[in-house]
């Protein structure tokens, strides 16, 4: 089916989200920098920004309201520490974070009927600098990407996730962390998702399998070194380059994969996001998306997932 036109009760502080881990336990502070990515036109508006805050169980701890606003097309970035600090947050937890970009005149409004080609306009332009600073050590490095709407059954009959790209680096003193961030469009979203993956060497080589549940409003992260040791692969890995791909699907919700290649020495990461395969394929969507889906789960991820129980909670962070 194609998506609606237009999707009634909305809430507009959905509208252009930018969501984000805060690795606190890692000891990483996160500054972002959010732009009103539509500069003229009719869909320009001033944007009130707030921030809000889940605690690692996916609970609200709270929001703050109209921390700043941006012009049609201007950027800012935001120092989220002290706003997190503000709003009481444990410090021995990792949070989500969510900064709401509301046009003004929908501020303090509860649901609206949204067109979803307004939607997808504000959406589109809104690739978000994503940074984190290790701390004490003053490293800094991040990642830009889009958050649109996602686990709504309004958008979607179907909700899945295939990661079919990202790097895996096992070397000595280098770990590999994906992040995956389950979110919705409601704060009422209560759904948990499953990734189910493969670790697969660079020859083709299926190591280890795995997966990991992610509750609605957190983000959890799978170490890859901590998956390996689990399964008494990891020096078979090393041995053959500590190098391989990691290959993950989910059939009862979608999830935003963030992947971490971490020094664990100096706390040094390099980032990226992982795109969907629209990004690869022109065709996907419809009926092929749920074939590719079907053929996908039937060659990876068809039969029993575990060859020890171990290894349904190995490498989890939460």
């Amino acid at each position: 089916m194609p998506p609606p036109t237009s999707i009634s009760a909305f809430d507009p502080r959905f509208l252009r989200p930018c969501i984000f881990p805060v690795m606190r336990r890692m000891g990483y502070g996160t500054a972002v920098s959010v732009n009103n990515g539509i500069a003229s036109g009719p869909h320009a508006t001033d944007m009130v920004i707030s921030l809000s805050v889940f605690d690692a169980d996916g609970h609200l701890i709270g929001t703050l309201d109209d921390i700043g606003r941006l012009a049609p097309g201007a950027i800012t970035k935001i120092d989220t520490r002290p706003l997190i600090t503000q709003l009481g947050a444990p410090e021995d937890q990792d949070l989500l974070g969510v900064m709401h970009l509301v046009p003004v005149d929908l501020v303090g409004v509860a649901t609206t009927d949204i067109d979803t080609a307004v939607l997808m306009e504000h959406i589109r332009v809104s690739d978000d600098f994503i940074e984190f600073r290790q701390e004490p050590r003053g490293v800094i490095t991040g990642v830009a990407y889009q958050t649109g709407p996602l686990n709504d059954p309004r958008l979607s009959s179907t909700r899945t996730t295939v990661v079919q790209a990202p790097k895996v680096i096992v070397s000595e003193g280098v770990d590999t962390l994906f992040t995956l961030l389950n979110v919705s469009t409601s704060f009422d979203y209560a759904d948990p998702v499953t990734l189910d993956f493969w670790i697969i060497l660079p020859d083709g080589t299926r190591v280890t399998r795995s997966q990991i549940t992610v509750p609605a409003w957190t983000y959890r992260q799978i170490s890859v070194t901590e998956v390996l040791e689990a399964d008494g692969t990891l020096q078979r890995v090393r041995d053959a380059g500590g190098l391989g791909l990691l290959i993950g699907y989910s059939k009862d919700g979608t999830v935003v994969p963030v992947s971490l290649t971490r020094n664990t020495a100096s706390g040094g990461i390099a980032c990226d996001h992982t795109l969907p395969p629209v990004f690869y394929l022109s065709t996907w969507g419809g009926q092929k998306r749920l074939e590719a889906n079907a053929r996908l789960e039937q060659e990876l991820f068809d039969g029993d997932a575990f060859t020890s129980a171990k290894l349904a909670t190995a490498g989890a962070r939460s």
